[in-house]
């Protein structure tokens, strides 16, 4: 079989070069040409006795000029030919020295030499057996299609695609020199057999799970438009001599209809030359890899076929074999019913948790597989870098040997307190003598509290860096402060600590249960508390004032998050002074220093986000650039002097101000130094990621600058495909949060929020390509209603009148379907926009306690309802207090704000409105 392909590619290369020297004139005599290749005399006898009879028949000229080359318009087409319908086509003389190189299922591969460019490629012919299938050779031109359409670093380019001049299909591609996984694997395996080197070969293990994990990526970008793999095996992933992998051999791919599980901008990829796109896809595969589904001969073929093919990859990772010996005649019984034997009966030194994931992604059935490979993917990356996996989530034990491993000082600390702690209890509780024991228990709940608030102090001022460490220990630490208050909530000596204490339960309540009110309860009580002590000497009247502060800025960031900002600056100005106060006092406290940043930036949020009219706005904004520049300022010197250990944490810290700074120019009208400041911040931010990926802090600050740049483009710039660029970029990032801290609400907002910026972009996008409506307009409507389900989940645990973010994030989703509906589906649009306006309406006490960006919401609710006049006040009062996104507003011309635009006089002043805020901007 090979030998026959082999003959009749040097017959093909052959025929181009004698072409090839026809057209420059320098061809030799056919008998001559015949005789300077013996081997294939016969074949080539034969060639030119065909092409003389089909010369004669279509009477063509004696040296025909090359046909127009049939091929993608993303190849040259100078370097492929193919006639119609009868014509003689040829490959092009442009590669030589065609040597055979590898066998496949559809194809046989030989390595070629690129006479233009240079350099040795990979041509890739459909099997000779197959010309006469008509079905196989059409799937050999999927294939190639679909190698050529998928643009990723992971899959190996196409240059060309053509046939021959006996009309068998080829295609040009990268030549990728290295070895495959499969390679790779044996002789990882054959070193443990030989070497005890522990150290050595988990760094082999883990260079292979690197692959695989790219492999997963690569797969999982496959899926995002649209392309089930569907022969996933070691052998078909390569790694390149650098290090790089690839996924090869797309032989049996096929399309498939996406879901909202896979999200992407581009529309979903159908190949042309396939028969249909009923998304059954070619049956079968490798046996030992294959997964159940597609040994049947009905039913829909998904994502999770290609997650089943990873896990069994990763089967012969840890073990060294398939997890299906292919030679067993029930083998494909085996695969239907889902025997294989578990990888650590076979290897009992397995990691529990890689067999863990192993198993989750070979499961029976696909839906209790993983969902996408990028979730296997996260999975393997989260066990390399010893963090809980999904497939094997952590119990107590297992969540305290992680944070051992990862903070050995700390926690050996931590458990002493602990367990010192839990003895006094006991021991009080037996003796029922407190009186005796005062200092010793006092002393004892100092050291272990100071512990525990190091752990917790980061939370309290709404940072997620430490959140890793302090998972772990909040339910033991709940269930501490529970204990404390039964005893000790009502002794006068254990006062400042029973403070603490509240202070603890507040973060508790503000970051896992995100119960802000039952967070502000804890944090006034404590308040009241240290405002009922009287120290006796200088050092604890210091110490309570600078707890009294941190209360006061932890109550306005509370305020501030609850929207609640008359409230917050109150809470803030106390901090301010006694923090000003404490550092003339203190001058050499950097805690003190930071604090007072934090203070001079979260009242520059307060003034931001104040809402008022014409010269009201104008100085809030002048007070939010005051004190965001004092923040900065702080924070740089901060950041500057600092040693290594600290320099992160303030970096963060100045980037967030930063950030900020970006939006208060913009409210100002300053494009270009909101975009520095944006970019000064991003540049921090991708720091600090890249310095500590796994950080969720870093990871979210990093989503929220993207997002300022989906902002900036999407407001006021007009460009929506940066803007939907930068979107899917945070989106990527707080969908890996959300999924990996499920208990933190604040990740879930985010990754609402952004949703509903995706499906915003993705319907306006859809209103001005309308070739494109029906595939932006599925999209959109994917997006909003998952962020429907986010925030209607959040709205449910919590009061919707109090929730005024949460319940504008909704409304704006329902704003979104409203305006997807208004083509085709009058009564869903009216439904939406009017359950969107009565969601706001019932929140923050009605339409006048209303931002400006609610009030924005809400003008867009009653265009779509079509009551132009009202929905034309209630924008202009959105102006009025503020609003400048210019070109979102002309954008939802033909969108959100249709009514308003047809409307004979409410169109032209809102043309005119355009006009004046594009001109305060200096947009021409």
């Amino acid at each position: 079989m090979g030998a026959r392909d082999n003959d009749s590619a040097v017959v093909d290369g052959a025929i181009a070069a004698w072409f090839d020297a026809v057209e420059r004139g320098v061809a030799p005599e056919r008998e001559e040409f015949i005789g300077s290749h013996p081997e294939i005399a016969p074949a080539l006898r034969q060639f030119f006795a065909d092409y003389d009879s089909v010369r004669k028949n279509a009477e063509v000229p004696a040296a025909p000029a090359p046909a127009a080359a049939d091929v993608s318009p993303a190849l040259d087409p100078t370097v492929t030919f193919a006639g119609g319908v009868g014509d003689t086509v040829t490959t092009s003389a442009r590669y030589r020295e065609l040597q055979f190189f590898k066998q496949g299922g559809l194809g046989i591969l030989y390595r070629a030499f690129d006479e233009s460019l240079h350099r040795e490629t990979i041509v890739k012919f459909v099997n000779e057996k197959c010309t006469d299938e008509p079905d196989l050779q059409r799937q050999f031109r999927v294939e190639a299609e679909i190698t050529a359409g998928l643009d990723h670093p992971g899959i190996v380019p196409v240059y060309a695609l053509g046939e021959a001049w006996s009309g068998r299909p080829f295609y040009v591609m990268r030549l990728i020199n290295g070895q495959e996984l499969s390679q790779a694997i044996r002789e990882y395996h054959a070193g443990l057999a030989s070497n005890s080197q522990g150290a050595s070969n988990r760094q082999q293990l883990l260079a292979l799970l690197e692959h695989l994990v790219s492999a997963c990526n690569t797969v999982a970008y496959a899926h995002d438009v649209g392309i089930i793999h569907c022969d996933i095996k070691p052998s078909n992933i390569m790694i390149g001599k650098y290090g790089e992998t690839f996924v090869l051999d797309w032989g049996l791919a096929t399309s498939f209809e996406r879901t909202t599980n896979f999200l992407s901008s581009e529309p979903t990829m159908r190949p042309r030359s396939a028969a249909d796109s009923s998304g059954s896809g070619q049956r079968g595969g490798t046996l030992g890899y294959v997964s159940p589904e597609r040994l049947s001969h009905d039913g829909s073929i998904g994502p999770a076929s290609d997650v089943y093919s990873l896990g069994a990859t990763l089967y012969e990772i840890l073990t060294g074999v398939p997890p299906f010996n292919g030679r067993d005649r029930d083998v494909i019984a085996q695969i239907r019913a889902g025997r294989y034997r578990p990888p650590r009966e076979l290897k009992r030194d397995i990691p529990r948790p890689l067999a863990a994931i192993c198993d989750q992604a070979m499961r029976l059935r696909p839906e209790e597989r993983y969902t996408t490979a990028k979730q296997l993917a996260v999975d393997l990356t989260n066990w390399m870098h010893d963090e809980e996996v999904q497939a094997a989530p952590d119990g107590w034990i297992g969540r305290l040997a992680r944070f051992s491993r990862r903070h050995r000082a700390a926690t050996a600390v931590t458990l002493i307190w602990v367990i010192v702690l839990a003895a006094f209890l006991v021991w009080i509780d037996r003796t029922r003598k407190l009186a005796q024991h005062e200092k010793q228990i006092e002393n004892s709940f100092t050291t272990a509290l100071d512990t525990i608030e190091d752990m917790c102090s980061p939370l309290a001022s709404g940072d997620m860096n430490n959140l890793g460490v302090y998972r772990p220990f909040a339910d033991r630490i709940e269930g501490f402060t529970d204990v404390y208050l039964k005893k000790f909530e009502n002794v006068d000596s254990m006062a400042v600590h029973t403070g603490r204490v509240y202070e603890l339960r507040a973060i508790i309540s503000r970051v896992l249960t995100s119960d802000t009110s039952q967070a502000l309860r804890h944090y006034q009580r404590a308040e009241e508390i240290y405002q009922s002590v009287r120290p006796d000497d200088e050092s604890d009247r210091t110490a309570l004032a600078r707890r009294l502060a941190h209360i006061h800025l932890s109550l306005g960031r509370l305020h501030i998050l609850r929207q609640e900002f008359r409230a917050a600056q109150d809470m803030l100005a106390q901090a301010g002074e006694a923090l000003e106060k404490l550092s003339r006092e203190q001058p050499d406290n950097r805690g003190l220093l930071r604090d007072q940043a934090e203070v001079y930036h979260s009242l520059g949020e307060v003034f931001l986000e104040r809402d008022g009219d014409g010269p009201m706005r104008f100085q809030a904004l002048r007070d939010s650039r005051s004190n965001f520049e004092k923040s900065r300022k702080l924070r740089k010197e901060l950041m500057e002097s600092s040693s290594e250990s600290e320099r992160n944490n303030h970096a963060r810290d100045l980037a967030r101000s930063l950030g900020y700074l970006g939006d208060l120019c913009l409210a100002q009208g300053n494009l270009a130094e909101a975009t520095e400041n944006y970019n000064l911040s991003l540049n921090y931010r991708q720091e600090l990621s890249n310095s500590n990926p796994t950080d969720p802090e870093h990871r979210f600050q990093l989503a929220r600058a993207l997002g300022n740049f989906g902002y900036l483009q999407r407001d006021y710039r007009g460009d929506l495909d940066d803007a939907l660029k930068n979107f899917k970029a945070a989106h990527a990032l707080q969908a890996n949060l959300a999924e990996d801290f499920p208990e933190v609400e604040r990740f879930q907002r985010e990754l609402g929020g952004t949703l509903n910026c995706l499906a915003e972009v993705w319907l306006l996008e859809a209103a001005s390509d309308p070739e494109k409506a029906a595939s932006y307009g599925e999209l959109a409507r994917d997006a909003a209603n998952q962020a429907i389900k986010i925030f209607g989940e959040i709205i449910r645990r919590s009061d919707k009148h109090s929730d005024a973010e949460g319940v504008h994030g909704l409304a704006r989703s329902y704003v979104a379907l409203a305006v997807l509906d208004q083509l085709n589906d009058d009564q869903n649009r009216d439904r939406h926009a009017s359950e969107a306006e009565q969601l706001l309406l019932e929140s923050r006490g009605g339409e006048p306690m209303l931002g400006r960006s609610q009030l924005v919401t809400l003008a867009m609710c009653r265009s779509l309802q079509n009551q132009p006049d009202a929905a034309w006040q209630t924008l202009k009062a959105a102006v009025n207090r503020g609003e400048n996104k210019v070109n979102r507003f002309e954008r939802h011309r033909s969108a959100a704000f249709r009514a308003i635009a047809e409307h004979p006089r409410f169109g032209r002043e809102l043309d005119e409105l355009c006009r004046t805020l594009k001109t305060s901007f200096g947009i021409e």
